[in-house]
């Protein structure tokens, strides 16, 4: 599971794979947990015992813990409260008998404890639903778990006498019987009171809020279990980070994507324009300016280009008067950076050129005509010297080719493959949905390049010589999809949405579709059917039939028929209709 958090909030937390959180502070804390069972202390950092999932409701981590006589579950979500934010863990006894339950609290400081609020110089740190029966204090997780190992179980009290206020690192020891819970919430923002535990959201209701949310968005429904489970942790991850300030350490990525452009662009190929504008807002206030000289950094002319993107997603009511200062100060430096004719084919201006004609769209949205008609003007001039009139959108390899971006994809996971497919993709991320890369659970570049890659897998959009757009679907087909429905909800295009849906008769796919877009439109389905196509914006039709792969199937030696004739007149024989 990635980083945990929720929408408008900028805490951010990791939950590793044996369901440990840390809060990446200064100094950063962490929890851990264990249990204590019939045979021994099985402690999460041990993984063997560990499995993790996606819970049934879709979006909840669960983190099955393996003991004598059953599991031990775990279960854990960032909590809206007040404004703020709390972490809520829920601990289940599955087995037929009590266990004892550590909650391992390291570098949290030293804490006391007033029956079920446990504190740290006054301030609560943990609530939670049972009072501990004992506390272990000491020096880093390894003398924490030998004390607990050392401890007596059976002859637990309350107690806090033992305490050493200069210990940073304690231990909670909760006993958990047979078919019972234990709920604990933690302090993420320095709050000086926390909330009942009964008054909190439920899990469930966290999760019905996501689902909410994602509905706001493109959705993709198929058959494919695995498929929904990266896509929800995919657009959780990057939704969470769109919250987070620019020097956060989620877009910390040792990677040469551009991160930030490509989250933004998953947001908006997805539906969520509003967190992909907050972004963009975000990028473009923290770009690298230069006093000493006209120059425009990559960053700057990325953000021009990202806005013209975000004006083929919006309605055209939406309004972006809050950019003018800004665009008015970036198209004069632009023009001042740029060299003279003579200098123009000694120079790579590629990505001037393409940001010039952003910033001309963009300025004729806004009415701002006079200025975009001399940019123009500009613009043609510096295309006849240059002889380029043709110039690649920075970000096209993304969003473009369904298999240029699955290319992509697959060689920023390393993954050799001659022929990568969406299965190859899929088989790397475990059961929550997530993608270790290097020492993260999941990064923001996956995440967005995911994205991009399904969405153009889906659905992708390009420009007619005629002006019209061409509505590529299903460009991820292969032979494996025969008789698998889809069905595609939402999804933006120009100045519009689109959905549509297949359903197999036989092995010949019937499209449904219906787009809703005041741009004249070309939909086709090459990867189905090379020889249709339909302006229409609602119709349906049957597309032609498709050839099932061959597949190969071992014949044992006893029932070769080549060794073991059939007799024309046995029961065995048949004839083929």
């Amino acid at each position: 599971m990635p980083e945990l958090g929720i929408l408008g909030n900028h805490v951010l937390l990791d939950l590793d794979s044996s369901g440990n959180l840390t809060w990446p502070n200064v100094t950063p804390q962490r929890l851990c947990w264990g249990v204590g069972a019939d045979d021994r202390w099985h402690f999460s950092e041990e993984r063997a015992s560990i499995r993790q999932s996606v819970d049934s409701n879709e979006i909840t981590t669960i983190t099955r813990m393996r003991v004598p006589g059953g599991d031990i579950t775990q279960r854990v979500e960032v909590i809206p409260w007040g404004g703020q934010s709390v972490t809520k863990l829920e601990f289940y006894n599955e087995t037929p008998i009590p266990v004892a339950i550590s909650i391992m609290l390291l570098n949290f400081g030293p804490v006391e404890v007033n029956s079920t609020i446990i504190r740290n110089d006054a301030k609560p740190i943990i609530a939670s639903s049972k009072a501990p029966r004992m506390i272990i204090n000491g020096s880093g997780y390894q003398d924490i778990t030998n004390q607990i190992m050392n401890a007596e179980i059976e002859a637990l009290t309350t107690s806090t006498s033992s305490i050493n206020k200069s210990c940073s690192d304690n231990a909670l020891i909760f006993p958990l019987p047979h078919s019972t819970k234990l709920e604990i919430i933690v302090n993420n923002e320095n709050l000086d009171n926390l909330p009942d535990i009964e008054r909190l959201p439920s899990f469930t209701d966290v999760s019905n809020g996501w689902l909410k949310h994602f509905e706001n968005g493109m959705e993709i429904q198929t058959d494919d279990n695995r498929l929904a489970s990266v896509l929800n942790t995919a657009k959780r991850h990057l939704l969470i980070g769109s919250d987070q300030e620019i020097t956060s350490r989620f877009w910390d990525v040792d990677s040469d994507k551009p991160v930030l452009p490509l989250t933004a662009l998953a947001l908006m190929a997805w539906g969520f324009a509003d967190s992909a504008k907050q972004l963009i807002f975000k990028y473009m206030e923290n770009s690298p300016t230069n006093l000493f000289k006209n120059s425009v950094s990559k960053e700057t002319l990325y953000a021009l280009c990202l806005w013209q993107k975000y004006l083929e997603f919006c309605s055209q009511e939406e309004e972006l008067e809050d950019i003018i200062p800004w665009l008015n100060e970036t198209v004069h430096q632009l023009l001042a950076s740029l060299p003279s004719k003579r200098r123009l084919k000694k120079r790579d201006i590629t990505l001037e050129i393409v940001s010039l004609r952003a910033v001309i769209e963009i300025l004729t949205f806004l009415q701002q005509k006079s200025l975009a008609s001399e940019l123009q003007s500009r613009l043609v001039d510096i295309e006849e010297v240059t002889e380029r009139k043709e110039t690649p959108y920075p970000f096209g390899k993304y969003t473009d080719s369904y298999q240029i971006a699955i290319a992509t994809l697959g060689e920023y996971l390393q993954i050799q493959e001659n022929s990568l497919t969406l299965d190859h993709i899929l088989s790397k991320a475990d059961q929550t949905g997530s993608l270790i890369t290097d020492s993260r659970q999941q990064d923001p570049v996956f995440s967005a390049l995911f994205l991009l890659a399904i969405r153009a897998g889906f659905l992708q959009e390009s420009k007619l010589s005629s002006g019209d757009k061409q509505i590529q679907i299903a460009s991820s087909y292969n032979p494996d999809w025969i008789g698998v429905g889809i069905q595609v909800k939402n999804a933006p295009i120009s100045s519009g949405i689109m959905g549509y849906a297949i359903r197999w008769h036989g092995t010949s796919p019937a499209l449904l579709w219906e787009a809703n877009t005041s741009t004249r439109i070309q939909i086709n389905a090459w990867s189905l059917d090379k020889s249709w196509f339909s302006n229409d914006q609602i119709g349906e039709t049957l597309l032609s039939k498709q050839i099932p792969r061959e597949t190969a199937v071992t014949i044992h030696a006893d029932a070769n028929p080549v060794k073991r004739r059939i007799e024309p007149d046995s029961s065995d024989s048949a004839t083929f209709q």
